[in-house]
């Protein structure tokens, strides 16, 4: 499947427990942990020439566990991680709301909190995605529903082996943008 005139396919990752490893509303450096297969995943990625995106539901900021800033730096030692591991995140949305929030405005049902589909909505808009050639990816059934509500094919991640599953997406809807070896 190509991708519509002028638009690019992409995968949308999910960040914690399916990139780093989740440690309960994970947000300090310290803390970060690749998934089995996930540096590996994200450089398969690259090499095939396909934007990697994260679209992470961020409620611990909404509580109050952390502030935006804490995420930011995460985010940034997350990106900079999957430079030396040969892999590129291109652009990263989040949404702070959650039931149990702080602020009221937080509380509100979002249309970017997964599983509603705005956060990859946002990002296609912005980045020229065609959603229809592209991927999201994630270890929970909101992650899936998110996707397919976006227009993507969605995968569910078990925790095992990012790159194994990486290799089968790449295999089943990327496979005319390969330009290197796995």
């Amino acid at each position: 499947m190509t991708a519509a005139a002028g638009k690019i396919p992409a995968v949308f990752l999910d960040r914690d427990s399916t990139l780093n490893v989740d440690h309960g509303y994970t947000h300090k450096v310290e803390d970060f942990a690749w998934m089995p297969g996930a540096p590996k995943a994200l450089a398969l990625f690259h090499r095939h020439g396909i934007a990697c995106f994260i679209v992470t539901n961020q409620g611990g900021i909404g509580k109050g566990l952390y502030t935006e800033a804490d995420m930011a730096a995460f985010n940034d030692h997350l990106c900079h991680e999957a430079k030396r591991a040969g892999g590129r995140i291109t652009d990263i949305a989040f949404c702070a709301s959650h039931p149990d929030a702080a602020a009221a405005q937080l509380r509100a049902p979002s249309p970017r909190r997964k599983p509603a589909p705005g956060m990859i909505l946002e990002l296609a808009e912005k980045w020229n995605v065609d959603l229809a050639t592209s991927v999201m990816i994630g270890d929970r059934d909101s992650d899936v529903v998110a996707g397919q509500a976006a227009g993507c094919h969605a995968y569910l991640f078990d925790g095992t082996d990012l790159a194994a599953l990486a290799r089968d997406v790449v295999e089943r809807h990327f496979a005319n943008r390969e330009s290197g070896d796995d």
